[in-house]
């Protein structure tokens, strides 16, 4: 059996959903698939996404996130086509973004101003992909402050509820680094924000200025 087959093969023995199990598929052949060029990577990767199957999907996104020693300039690229093209989710989204896409755009920054164009995306897991994909970068303080309250002016008004929950968990993050201006943020917001992500912005807060802010 080839690669894949194998892999599908390791699939069928998992009895439910097991994300763990399956992300242990992804790394029992990593030393295998390091032998690979990057390009094979993303031809093995894609051919499981194709399937739009979610043990396939995770696995996939185990697999590239492993190789991340390899991303190039055209990563950034080939992932954006694969956002587009397969996420539909809040899960795949969040897995994606929070790891592999993550890498891409800190390892080539110059990147972080085509995000914007996702928030307009038919598609929520699409918008809601341009406040998650910034999560570590903001918790590392890698970020501008205007970037990241940018994104969240333009996801503010979105009606779609996963998407709330997007850039307040944004927010959330972002005011252990940048907590000032995360608080004047979300006083100079209040009236706009829906509740469910003014409420997942408040998360990490301490108590009296949470129930401060809950008030406004």
């Amino acid at each position: 059996m080839n690669l894949i087959e194998r892999i599908r093969n390791d699939i069928i023995k998992i009895q439910g959903r097991q994300t763990k199990l399956y992300r242990n598929i992804a790394k029992a052949y990593k030393k295998e698939i390091s032998n690979l060029g990057i390009t094979d990577i993303y031809i093995l990767c894609e051919s499981m996404l194709e399937t739009r199957n979610r043990e396939e999907t995770t696995i996939a996104y185990q697999i590239i996130y492993d190789n991340c020693k390899k991303y190039d300039e055209n990563t950034f690229d080939i992932f954006e086509k694969w956002l587009y093209e397969y996420i539909e989710d809040w899960w795949d989204c969040d897995d994606f973004m929070t790891h592999a896409f993550q890498d891409v755009l800190m390892k080539y920054p110059k990147n972080l101003s085509k995000i914007k164009k996702w928030v307009i995306h038919e598609k929520f897991a699409v918008r809601r992909s341009a406040a998650v994909i910034l999560l570590r970068p903001a918790q590392k303080r890698l970020l501008e402050e205007n970037t990241i309250f940018e994104i969240c002016d333009l996801l503010i008004d979105d009606t779609n509820y996963l998407v709330q929950k997007g850039y307040g968990w944004l927010l959330k993050e972002s005011s252990k680094t940048y907590h000032d201006s995360v608080i004047q943020y979300l006083e100079n917001n209040v009236s706009r924000m829906s509740r469910t992500a003014f409420r997942y912005a408040l998360e990490k807060l301490p108590k009296e200025e949470k129930e401060r802010l809950m008030s406004l």
